[in-house]
C-alpha cells in the first residue's frame, strides 16, 4: 500500500531530524534565537515519527488473519526483530561504553538488556518486540469487537498514556524497562489499524487539506507552547509538549497518518481488488486495483523497496552522527550556515545509511541485521 511505504520513509526522516537537532533545543540561552527557533520548530514538526512507525505496524499486523497459526506468527516476527535486537543491543552497549570511557563488564550487558534502552534510540526495538508479543491477542479483540469498541479502546489507551507521561514528567517516579516499554504505545498500535480501516468521509483532497491544517496547527502550538514553557519553567520542565504521548503529538501523529493515506492512497498494487470494507468480507468496490503501469513512480511498488531500507537507516544513523558530527561539532559564525549544515547532515545521514543498508542487504548473513 503506497501510503504505508511513504509513512515509513517520512517517519525515518523525522527520526533523524529529531536526533540531529535535539542538542539545539537543549541549548536554550546559549545559541542564537534563530538557531533555537529553527531547531525547535523542526523538533515539533518531527515528533510524529516514532508514533507513525508504530501506527504502520498496527495497520499491517492487526488485520485479522484466520489462517495464520500462533506459532507461525511468532516465528516470522522473531526472525525479523529478535536477531537485530540482540546484535544491536550488544553492539551499542560496547559502542557507548567505548565512547564514554566506561569498562565493558558482564553487568553492562545484563543491565542493558533488562532496562531496554542500550542506546537512546534502541528502546524502539523493545517496544516493537512487546507489541508483536501481544499482537495475536489484539487481533482477536479487533475481530470480535465492533467499530466503536475498537475506537473507544484506542482513545482510552492514548489518554491513559498521556496522563501517565504528564504525571511522570512533573512528579517523578515510575519508568519503564524492557518488559514494559511497549505498554504506553498500545494506543498508537491500535490507532494505526483504525486509521487504515476508516472509510474516508470526504474526497481524498479534502481529507489531505484538513489533516495538513491540523498537523500545521498542532506543530505551531507545540513550538510556541515550548517557547513559552522554556521561558517560564526552564529546560527541564518545559519539554512536556514534545513527549510522544503528549496530546499535541497524539493529534499531530494521527493527522500525519491520515494526510499520507489521503495523498498516496491505500490500494494494494498487484491485487485483484481494493482492500475489504472494514467489518465485512466484501471488497469496498468491485473494480480492480490499478496496476503499476502508467502510474507515477511515487505510487508504484518501487517505493516499497525504498521503504524497506528505513529499518537499517534507523539502526545505523547514530553511529556516524556520534563519530563524525557530535565529537567534533563545528562552530559557525553565522546561524544561517549552522542551520544549513544541520540540514545537510540530515540528508547525508538518511542517504548514506540507506546506501549502506542496501549493500548489507545483499549479503545473506548480514541482511537479517537491517
Amino acid at each position: 500500500m503506497p501510503w504505508l511505504s511513504w509513512a515509513r520513509i517520512v517517519a525515518i526522516v523525522g527520526v533523524v531530524t529529531i536526533h540531529v537537532y535535539s542538542h539545539l533545543t537543549l541549548e536554550w540561552g546559549t545559541v542564537t534565537a534563530r538557531q533555537w527557533h529553527f531547531g525547535t520548530f523542526l523538533q515539533a514538526a518531527s515528533r510524529f515519527s516514532v508514533p507513525l512507525f508504530l501506527m504502520v505496524s498496527g495497520a499491517v499486523l492487526l488485520r485479522p488473519r484466520p489462517g495464520e497459526r500462533l506459532r507461525d506468527f511468532y516465528r516470522r516476527r522473531a526472525s525479523r526483530v529478535a536477531i537485530p535486537l540482540v546484535v544491536w543491543t550488544c553492539g551499542y552497549l560496547v559502542f557507548d561504553a567505548w565512547t564514554h570511557g566506561r569498562p565493558i563488564t558482564p553487568y553492562l550487558f545484563v543491565q542493558g538488556f533488562l532496562w531496554g534502552k542500550p542506546y537512546y534510540h534502541l528502546y524502539f526495538l523493545y517496544v516493537v518486540a512487546g507489541l508483536y508479543l501481544v499482537t495475536p491477542f489484539l487481533r482477536t479483540f479487533v475481530a470480535a469487537a465492533d467499530r466503536r469498541m475498537v475506537l473507544a479502546a484506542t482513545v482510552c489507551l492514548l489518554g491513559l498514556s498521556s496522563l501517565d507521561k504528564i504525571q511522570h514528567f512533573y512528579m517523578g517516579g515510575g519508568g519503564f524497562n524492557a518488559f514494559s516499554y511497549f505498554v504506553p504505545f498500545l494506543g498508537y498500535y491500535l490507532a494505526g489499524y483504525v486509521v487504515a480501516t476508516t472509510r474516508l468521509p470526504w474526497p481524498r483532497r479534502t481529507v489531505a487539506l484538513g489533516a495538513a491544517a491540523v498537523f500545521v496547527g498542532t506543530t505551531v502550538t507545540v513550538h510556541v507552547g515550548t517557547w513559552w514553557m522554556f521561558g517560564a519553567l526552564g529546560v527541564q520542565h518545559g519539554r512536556i509538549l514534545y513527549d510522544y504521548h503528549a496530546p499535541t503529538i497524539v493529534v499531530a501523529s494521527i493527522a500525519m497518518a491520515f494526510f499520507l493515506r489521503a495523498v498516496f492512497g491505500d490500494h494494494d498494487l498487484g491485487t485483484a481488488t481494493v482492500p475489504a470494507r472494514p467489518g465485512t468480507a466484501q471488497p469496498d468496490t468491485a473494480r480492480p486495483a490499478s496496476s503499476a503501469a502508467g502510474r507515477p513512480w511515487w505510487v508504484t511498488p518501487r517505493v516499497r523497496r525504498y521503504a524497506d531500507l528505513t529499518f537499517g537507516v534507523f539502526l545505523l544513523h547514530p553511529l556516524p552522527l556520534e563519530l563524525l558530527v557530535r565529537r567534533d561539532q563545528p562552530e559557525f559564525a553565522s546561524p544561517y550556515v549552522d542551520i544549513a549544515f544541520h540540514l545537510g547532515v540530515i540528508v547525508a545521514l538518511v542517504v548514506g545509511c540507506a546506501v549502506v543498508t542496501f549493500v548489507l542487504r545483499q549479503v545473506p548473513v548480514l541482511r537479517r541485521l537491517v
